[in-house]
């Protein structure tokens, strides 16, 4: 190293192997953490832990590891979240009017309404009359054109509960949806579905009529409506339980020429479509531009398909908000990965892909999954009632949407957060009161640990197999940015956004999820990378066409400026993996990162490259060639270069004397003057005063990056100095370590870089 630098180190006398420095400390503008309290939910799929309270954590200054990061940008803001909820059904309203005391009755609506001692459900999707979930049969509310319109029927049991709901949460909002009008008004003049289930074209206005009654009459009864739409599953009408048939264009026409009309005025919002992903209707009904006018949303169902064409919806049509208005529990899940499962994954997904809210189905039914009118006789509700003795039970979709619904406040925000990788599935949020909201979901059989960095703060938490955590702070994020390190390798998986492309099990590498199905245009984005020194990138690509397609790398959109193309040739299967390279030109700068597919390819992850100044800084030399070494004077070399557990490739150095020691391993380099970054990887089996990275020689003071004693076991963690200004064309780079007798330290994957 620098002479001075070895002067100060020769300085220090070597006394029971611990070193006593005047010179170390943290870099200067390293931010220091504010130290935020984390506060903790657990559930876990056998419901033996149930939202329960964990022992709080504290974030502390940020290291990169090489464990899973999750990176939340509270300073990113995309959608405002309303609300969760379920529908009190027919059969649930029976269940909880008739078959419960009001003691019992009281306790559950307050454990499911309440804000404070529930989860705080803030969101009902009601049917308008009768559906496969009616425990009275295929009721409506106006018999025969000559009827008078009565809601008679729901004054019974559903709008003493509703009313009730109202008072228990002042946020609530309620979703009206008919399964059928009455038959009266359709082809086969029947509630149920059916090939001939289709609005008669002289009853447009009078279905119109319908919802303004039944709009009226229940806010007559202190039950406001907040939205409806046209038809639930306008695309599917079993012949068993109440449904009609509307394509897309006849849905426009009904909105346009008369539900529109007709609700101007009532304060109440149409969504339209209500139905699966995989159900092709969205883009016929907004091509029609005066039914679209008067539709504000598009409501979703998760019954078929993938949740990120609502992310596709909403960058097609980035005025239209998005909802998720129905996702039932069933115990066909037992046989496939487990309701909890089911549910953590439709929860995360759907809020990251811009629903405003989720709606589940039944918010009760009884133990034998009804009662049922001829439609699922395997869903399930939020909770079950037992129709013999009242008994309640709170089953796995009760705490999983408690795991959002009890901490998100309606009119919070989604924020920034990097997505699926290595198992945990995310979302995160922010309260209008500034609390942060982070709820994570291991999909996996074992423990996994990850970290969640927040401006330049962080946290790491070891989550258990098929549970789900909340977690809860508050302060400000102490970065404008929370960075992500152009260094760590990037799952496509873990994408902030996306356009037209949907996840698929990867058979590449540590499985997963890869990103595919992709056309000439979709896009994966990660949001605020460090190019500082980039030039380069690798890819994780598969190719099951003949011919070549390509993947371009573009920077602040999908049509910005482009940094570099990775080309994409036949790899002879779409689950046949390859690794392909490509060149970047003008990387620099923190920059949301766009990877545009330009034909179909499936991407499994991404690493960025560098031009690394350093030579052998990886010791696949298998030696010490181009680096230099220090000890004191009196004491052997304390240092090798061995194959066990590197980061990368094969070979790392480690530090180690059966003696107290003090060793460093350094590197001088030629580079031009301007601004710099140095980066090591370390391990170390604890026992030191020191496990640093050390800069020096560059025309400033000598910069250090320390472990110290908080040294990290097992772990793999990243010592940075950053901006380092050189003005003698000259800069060295060191490893020190300072260590008791016996103990180790180890180092891989040196890298200076250019910003």
């Amino acid at each position: 190293m620098k002479k001075n630098v070895v002067n100060q180190i020769l300085s220090i006398t070597l006394t029971t192997g611990v070193l006593a420095s005047s010179f170390l400390f943290i870099q200067p503008n390293q931010v220091s953490a504010a130290g935020e309290t984390v506060n903790v939910w657990r559930t876990n799929e056998a419901l033996s832990e149930k939202l329960t309270a964990q022992s709080n954590i504290t974030f502390s200054p940020y290291r990169s590891t090489d464990e899973n990061t999750i990176y939340v940008d509270e300073n990113v803001a995309f959608q405002t979240v309303d609300g969760f909820g379920a529908s009190i059904t027919d059969s649930s309203a029976y269940l909880m009017n008739q078959k419960l005391s009001s003691t019992a009755r009281n306790t559950l609506m307050t454990n499911l309404f309440s804000p404070t001692s529930g989860i705080g459900i803030s969101w009902l999707r009601q049917p308008i009359g009768a559906s496969d979930f009616s425990a009275s049969g295929n009721y409506n509310f106006k018999d025969t054109a000559t009827s008078t319109f009565s809601i008679a029927h729901d004054e019974t049991n559903i709008i003493p509960l509703l009313q009730q709901a109202v008072s228990l949460n002042t946020n609530l909002k309620i979703m009206a949806t008919p399964w059928s009008p009455p038959g009266w008004m359709k082809a086969n003049n029947s509630m149920l579905g059916g090939t001939s289930a289709t609005l008669n074209t002289a009853n447009y206005g009078d279905l119109a009529t319908y919802f303004v009654n039944f709009i009226d009459a229940y806010k007559a009864k202190g039950v406001p409506i907040y939205a409806v739409s046209p038809q639930n599953e306008p695309r599917w009408a079993s012949d068993t339980y109440p449904g009609m048939y509307l394509t897309a264009q006849e849905e426009a026409n009904f909105v346009k020429n008369n539900l529109g009309p007709a609700l101007s005025g009532k304060n109440v919002k149409i969504f339209g479509f209500d139905h699966n992903w995989d159900v092709d209707f969205v883009p016929a009904y907004y091509s029609d531009s005066a039914a679209a006018s008067f539709t504000p949303a598009t409501a979703w169902h998760c019954y078929g398909g993938e949740a990120t064409i609502m992310s596709t919806t909403h960058y097609l049509y980035p005025t239209k908000d998005i909802y998720e208005t129905e996702c039932t529990g069933g115990i066909w899940t037992d046989t496939t990965t487990g309701q909890f499962d089911v549910d953590m994954k439709n929860l995360t997904k759907s809020l990251r892909h811009w629903s405003k809210n989720f709606i589940a189905w039944n918010i009760a039914l009884d133990t034998n999954y009804g009662p049922t009118n001829g439609g699922c006789t395997t869903c399930t509700g939020l909770v079950a009632i037992n129709q013999s003795n009242g008994n309640v039970t709170y089953g796995p979709s009760y705490y999983s949407m408690g795991h959002l619904s009890k901490f998100v406040v309606p009119g919070a925000a989604r924020i920034a957060s990097t997505g699926y990788a290595s198992g945990i599935h995310n979302v995160a949020l922010k309260n209008p009161d500034g609390s942060k909201i982070l709820v994570a979901y291991n999909e996996t059989s074992t423990n996994n640990t990850f970290k969640v960095k927040w401006g330049e703060q962080a946290f790491t938490y070891t989550l258990p197999a098929k549970s789900a955590v909340t977690f809860k702070w508050s302060g400000i994020q102490s970065t404008t940015n929370t960075i992500i390190e152009n260094d760590k390798p990037l799952k496509a998986s873990a994408y902030n956004e996306a356009y037209s492309i949907k996840p698929e099990t990867s058979s590449d590498t540590g499985g997963g999820l890869d990103i595919g199905n992709a056309t000439n245009g979709s896009w994966i984005m990660y949001k605020n990378v460090d190019l500082s020194g980039v030039s380069g990138i690798m890819a994780r690509v598969a190719n099951g066409e003949t011919t070549s397609t390509s993947i371009e790398v573009r920077t602040g959109s999908a049509t910005g400026a482009l940094l570099g193309t990775i080309s994409v040739g036949a790899t002879g299967g779409w689950q046949t993996w390859a690794t392909n390279s490509a060149m970047l030109s003008g990387a620099s700068g923190v920059k949301d990162v766009y990877l545009v597919y330009k034909g179909s390819v499936n991407l499994n992850g991404i690493q960025f490259t560098s031009t690394n100044l350093l030579l052998n800084p990886g010791l696949e030399t298998g030696s010490l060639t181009n680096w230099s070494d220090w000890h004191p004077t009196g004491q052997a070399i304390a240092q090798s270069v061995d194959t066990s557990t590197p980061r990368s490739g094969t070979y790392k150095l480690t530090h180690y004397a059966s003696t107290a020691y003090q060793q460093t391993a350094y590197q001088a380099v030629s580079v031009p003057n301007g601004t710099y970054r140095a980066t090591v990887w370390v391990r170390s089996g604890g026992g030191q005063s020191a496990v640093r990275l050390e800069v020096s020689n560059y025309g400033g003071a000598t910069l250090y990056s320390d472990i110290g004693a908080a040294s990290i076991p097992n772990t793999w963690t990243q010592l940075v100095i950053d901006n380092i200004t050189v003005t003698t064309g000259t800069v060295t780079v060191g490893a020190f370590s300072n260590a008791l007798a016996g103990n180790w330290a180890a180092f891989d994957d040196f890298n200076v870089v250019k910003k």
